[in-house]
């Protein structure tokens, strides 16, 4: 019996984000903002993997991300890889890491919450107590989130749109 592969061409020069959780490549587009750009994206969603059983990759050609976009990826896949491409080689392979305390990227839905303040703006800051499964506590109110209970704050569109960013699983 032969057996069949699914080629997935190699990039010239560009990003790619493997080892992806399972179903989370969409929502890594959507949250990151890597859905606006007008390079050639692969996507592979709930692909083989030895390791995880199911992964989710990403391959984005001329993109490279930044210390926000990863630390993005990292709330939402922990176990994620990043790959820099350079003539169709890896240059540069990182796991993402995610930092002890998450600042700015996310809201506090807790309208008493200092954070939430219109009077003396101030920026959201999570303590991080568990990695996975995910588990973070506001260090204002103290109000604890686990990774299905998480907004993000709302990013803008190259449109000037906002974009609600939220977590369905």
């Amino acid at each position: 019996m032969s057996e069949y592969k699914l080629k997935i061409d190699k990039i010239q020069k560009g990003t790619v984000i493997d080892h992806v959780d399972a179903g989370f490549a969409l929502t890594i587009l959507n949250l990151t903002g890597l859905d606006e750009t007008n390079s050639l994206m692969t996507i592979g969603v709930n692909v083989s993997s030895k390791k995880y059983t199911k992964k989710d990759i990403i391959k984005i050609e001329n993109v490279f991300l930044d210390e926000i976009q990863m630390q993005q990826i990292s709330i939402l896949s922990p176990n994620a890889t990043i790959s820099l491409i350079e003539d169709f080689k890896v240059i540069e392979k990182k796991k993402v890491e995610m930092p002890s305390i998450i600042k700015k990227l996310i809201v506090c839905e807790t309208k008493t919450c200092i954070s939430n303040s219109k009077k003396e703006p101030i920026d959201t800051e999570f303590l991080v107590l568990d990695k996975n499964p995910l588990k973070i506590q506001c260090i204002f109110c103290d109000r604890i989130y686990r990774l299905h209970e998480i907004k993000f704050k709302p990013r803008r569109r190259k449109s000037g749109k906002k974009v609600k960013q939220t977590i369905e699983l």
